[in-house]
C-alpha cells in the first residue's frame, strides 16, 4: 500500500477534488512512521474498494507505483502482493520493494502486512476501512512502517513525512478520477 507525502501534524477540511479529507497526518517515533487519513471521497463504496483493491492495477491509484502484482492467491480475499515504488526526495531516488500478506475481512476491512525478507522494510501494517455514507464513501487508512534502509537523520523523517503526505493525498484525488472512467478487472492472477 503507498502511503506518502504528510508533513507533521493535522490538515483539517483540505479540498481534494469533490472530496475532503479530515484527517492526514504522519508521525514518525523509533524509526517507525505512523500514518493515518480519514477521506470522505464522491465514489460509491463498492466503486472505491474495487479500485483501492485491483492489486494487479495499483499503479492507477498510485502513479509512482511502478510494479502491482498478485504473487500468491491463497483463497478468496488472501493474497501476497509485491509492488515497486519509485520514490524521490529532493535529490534522493529509491525503488522500493515490498510484498504483504492482504487480508480482506468479511467485515470490508482491509488489512495488510509487510514480509520483511521479501522488502525493503523491517515491519509494516495497513488497515483500511471504508463504507458508505450519504455524501460518498467515507475512507480510514491506519498504517505503520519501518524502513529498512539508510534514511538521512536530520532532515530525513521531516522529507519522508512531507512525502507520505503529498501521496497520499494525491492518491485520494486520483481514486475521484478514477471512478468516473476506469473499469476494474478485480484481481486476476497472471
Amino acid at each position: 500500500m503507498r502511503l506518502p507525502g504528510l508533513v507533521a501534524g493535522l490538515l483539517v477540511g483540505v479540498a481534494v477534488h469533490a472530496g475532503q479529507v479530515h484527517v492526514a497526518s504522519v508521525s514518525h517515533q523509533s524509526g517507525s512512521y505512523l500514518v493515518e487519513v480519514d477521506t470522505l471521497v464522491q465514489v460509491n463504496e463498492h466503486r472505491a474498494r474495487a479500485l483501492l483493491t485491483d492489486y494487479s492495477h495499483l499503479e492507477r491509484v498510485n502513479p509512482a507505483i511502478e510494479v502491482s502484482e498478485i504473487l500468491l492467491t491463497r483463497g478468496p480475499g488472501d493474497y501476497r502482493v509485491r509492488t515497486v515504488t519509485h520514490a524521490c526526495i529532493w535529490f534522493y531516488c529509491r525503488r522500493l520493494r515490498q510484498v504483504q500478506d492482504v487480508i480482506e475481512s468479511q467485515d470490508g476491512t482491509v488489512t495488510a502486512l509487510v514480509v520483511p525478507e521479501l522488502s525493503d522494510f523491517r515491519y509494516g501494517y495497513a488497515r483500511l476501512n471504508l463504507w458508505q455514507e450519504a455524501d460518498g464513501t467515507r475512507i480510514l487508512i491506519r498504517a505503520e512502517v519501518e524502513p529498512d534502509f539508510w534514511i538521512p537523520p536530520l532532515i530525513g523523517p521531516w522529507l519522508i513525512k512531507r512525502k507520505l503526505l503529498s501521496e497520499t493525498l494525491e492518491t485520494v484525488g486520483r481514486l475521484e478520477q478514477l471512478a468516473k472512467t476506469t473499469s476494474v478487472s478485480h484481481n486476476e492472477q497472471p
